[in-house]
């Protein structure tokens, strides 16, 4: 297995690494306002609640909280629409956050320590493909490998999802 070089991460990396993480925890606490509007509680109730919680299963609680309160259909796929977008980046979150970090093929690419237990192509994402657990889809086009300009992509992704998902929770009243 390839050793972790912490030399392969600039400053730069650093820097979007705790930006992305930063912009999960915005998002979060969109969750947790949402759920708390939608439910009646108060935000910080909530956050209690949920804080053993990743992103995912606080994802997964707010849509369950909204498919049973008497909310427009049109204003449930709305926030799910937004929550698409960091469920999407939550592989790279989980690898910020729990991997070290290799160098890639080229001095410009670094991927988590975890891929070098075999050739990048034999790593296939999996992701369920909805209501019918155990349904999966195979994806190719995964991204595994990341460079300065793919990080600073994906914080913008995640940065204007956010700004939007706060606007559209505040115009509906789910948000202050």
């Amino acid at each position: 297995m390839t050793q972790a070089n912490p030399d392969c991460l600039t400053d730069g990396h650093l820097l979007l690494f705790g930006k992305i993480i930063q912009c999960f925890a915005r998002h979060e606490t969109l969750l947790e306002e949402i759920m708390a509007a939608a439910s009646g509680a108060d935000a910080t109730s909530i956050k209690l609640l949920t804080m053993d919680l990743n992103f995912g299963q606080k994802r997964h609680a707010l849509l369950n909280l909204l498919r049973h309160r008497a909310l427009p259909i049109d204003q449930v796929d709305k926030i799910q629409g937004f929550l698409r977008v960091p469920h999407t980046f939550a592989g790279l979150r989980n690898d910020i956050a729990h991997s070290t970090w290799v160098q890639g093929d080229s001095p410009s690419l670094i991927h988590p320590a975890w891929l070098t237990h075999g050739p990048l192509v034999a790593i296939r994402a999996m992701h369920d493909i909805g209501e019918h657990k155990g349904d999966f889809v195979g994806n190719y086009d995964d991204q595994v490998t990341y460079t300065i300009e793919n990080l600073q992509a994906i914080l913008k992704t995640l940065e204007e999802n956010y700004r939007g998902a706060r606007e559209y929770a505040a115009g509906v009243g789910l948000a202050a």
